[in-house]
């Protein structure tokens, strides 16, 4: 009767065990993803996030400028910009990715770490060193048109 019982709760483990890994791989599948064209928090700049080989990179596609920032040939060369490069999923995060953000103002390059939110926002955690020394951006899915000389049109 207990080898019966002992036969059964192993069978039921083993089985069990078996939809773990096939469950986990569904979890993973339905992960929001982090290509796709998106809005900074300022609504100033659209960056594009493509794959670029093995790792994830992000391109300034579109501006929203004052005219100013119009008048000065400085920000439109900053247009298809490379500005997020080599990001790779974290081991520790699986749906986060770490790689360097470059700053074409300062022209300093900051360690960053991306991730979709619940909301299907796309926080951009930019730090020098230690994450706890950083600061955290919202960007929106980009759902409007960039036109002529990367301007956003929304």
């Amino acid at each position: 009767m207990y080898k019966h019982a002992f036969s059964s709760f192993i069978t039921a483990l083993l089985l069990a065990w078996g939809t773990i890994p096939s469950h986990a791989h569904a979890e993973n599948a339905s992960t929001p993803t982090i290509t796709g064209q998106w809005i900074t928090e300022d609504g100033k700049g659209v960056f594009d996030i493509h794959s670029c080989g093995d790792k994830m990179c992000g391109n300034l596609v579109g501006l929203n400028l004052t005219q100013d920032e119009e008048a000065s040939s400085r920000r439109k060369t900053e247009c298809n910009l490379q500005m997020l490069k080599g990001f790779h999923p974290m081991e520790d995060r699986h749906d986060h990715w770490k790689g360097h953000i470059f700053d074409p103002q300062s022209k300093n390059t900051y360690d960053a770490i991306v991730w979709v939110a619940e909301d299907g926002s796309l926080k951009l955690h930019g730090f020098l060193g230690l994450e706890l020394f950083g600061r955290t951006d919202t960007w929106q899915p980009f759902h409007g048109h960039i036109g002529n000389n990367c301007r956003i049109n929304p």
